[in-house]
């Protein structure tokens, strides 16, 4: 997003906006990150500075042309309609994690709208996104299956899609499930195609595609959508070291799920060189080399990245990648005293749901460990 944040297009915007970019992982940006319910990345507003109220709220990567009417619907802080009404109500509900006030109000918005609407893809992308955020998920894929035909092919498109195969992969075998599967999965790999797709909810329509044929014991389509993804991966040249870091997130997803760590490692061997203060990228060559069952590789490269690691969460990671690499070697004891550093870096996360995920996990994994030492 940083690419298209600079896009000389965005110019005319000068002197309307100051641009603000905060760190998930850092302590010091937790007090505003709790006040406004971030819990996902990237999450983006639109503030008024007098008492920081959200104008307009956005959760998910955005196309440029999505940004240019994100940035065009906080600008008018006075809604021109009922129907704006609603949708800046669902807005701030969202900006304050109130994901069901929020699908309400954006329902009420799409109720209220008259055909010409031109907030209505954004305002049914909204909604389903609400909707999986609040765990309704039956709700979240049919909505997306009835909608996903009659909006638009731009950027919403993409973004409705995704988020019923999200919601889709929770439901499992429950008929709503499949139905709504049979539906969406034709319009991910339209979406797949398009040029309006943003990179982020491409990659997120591959791998649910893969995990829904995963699940359906369809080893062939999994191998095939892989290959593709991978491919995409291996021809795109990034720009920055953020796009290389997202690229490296793909591969190790798409990996992850085909269960061939060597497809990959080269590319992320290639991108801790390039990126040698990132932790991010000692992180993902750990995951590969644990996958690869190269432990003792797995366990240097999280070193190399708790040297430069940045936050808790990080931190948190990084040990916990760390201790599972040594569990696989059958060394509990040591699994266990890293899993300790682990849970202290963990109460440390600013963010209430991630700390409590983290804390949770790493409890687990202590328990698992101590059995272990027992038993030796």
């Amino acid at each position: 997003m940083r690419a298209t944040l600079a896009d000389a297009r965005l110019a005319r915007y000068a002197g309307q906006f100051v641009w603000l970019e905060l760190d998930f992982d850092n302590p010091n940006n937790q007090p505003f990150l709790l006040q406004h319910g971030v819990t996902n990345t990237p999450t983006f507003f639109v503030l008024d500075p007098a008492g920081e109220r959200s104008n307009a709220t956005q959760l998910g990567a955005m196309t440029l042309q999505e940004l240019i009417g994100f940035l065009d619907r906080g600008v008018l802080a006075a809604a021109k309609s009922p129907a704006d009404e609603a949708r800046a109500r669902g807005d701030q509900f969202l900006a304050s994690n109130r994901h069901d006030e929020a699908a309400r109000a954006y329902r009420e918005a799409l109720r209220l709208a008259d055909s010409a609407w031109p907030e209505r893809d954004s305002t049914v992308a909204s909604l389903v996104w609400a909707l999986m955020s609040s765990k309704q998920w039956q709700a979240c894929a049919e909505t997306a299956a009835s909608e996903a035909a009659r909006v638009g092919r731009g950027g919403a498109f993409g973004r409705i899609v995704v988020s019923g195969l999200m919601a889709v992969s929770q439901g499992e075998q429950a008929p709503w499930a499949q139905a709504a599967a049979t539906i969406l999965e034709p319009f991910a790999e339209e979406a797949i195609a398009l040029p309006t797709t943003v990179r982020d909810h491409r990659f997120q329509l591959y791998q649910n595609l893969m995990l829904l044929a995963q699940g359906r014991g369809e080893k062939a389509r999994v191998e095939r959508l892989s290959e593709r993804w991978l491919h995409e991966l291996d021809e795109t040249r990034p720009e920055s070291d953020d796009e290389r870091s997202a690229l490296d997130i793909a591969r190790v997803d798409a990996a992850s799920i085909l269960g061939d760590p060597s497809r990959v490692l080269p590319a992320l061997v290639s991108s801790e060189q390039a990126m040698p203060n990132n932790y991010n990228a000692s992180l993902r060559l750990a995951q590969m080399e644990i996958l690869a069952k190269r432990y003792d590789e797995a366990v240097r490269a999280c070193d190399r990245g708790l040297a430069h690691v940045t936050g808790p969460l990080g931190r948190a990671w990084l040990l916990q990648t760390k201790a599972d690499a040594l569990m696989q070697q059958r060394q509990p004891a040591d699994a266990r005293r890293v899993l300790e550093q682990a849970l202290r870096a963990a109460r440390a996360i600013g963010v209430p749901q991630a700390r409590d995920n983290n804390i949770l996990r790493i409890t687990d994994a202590i328990k698992e460990a101590q059995k272990q030492e027992n038993e030796h």
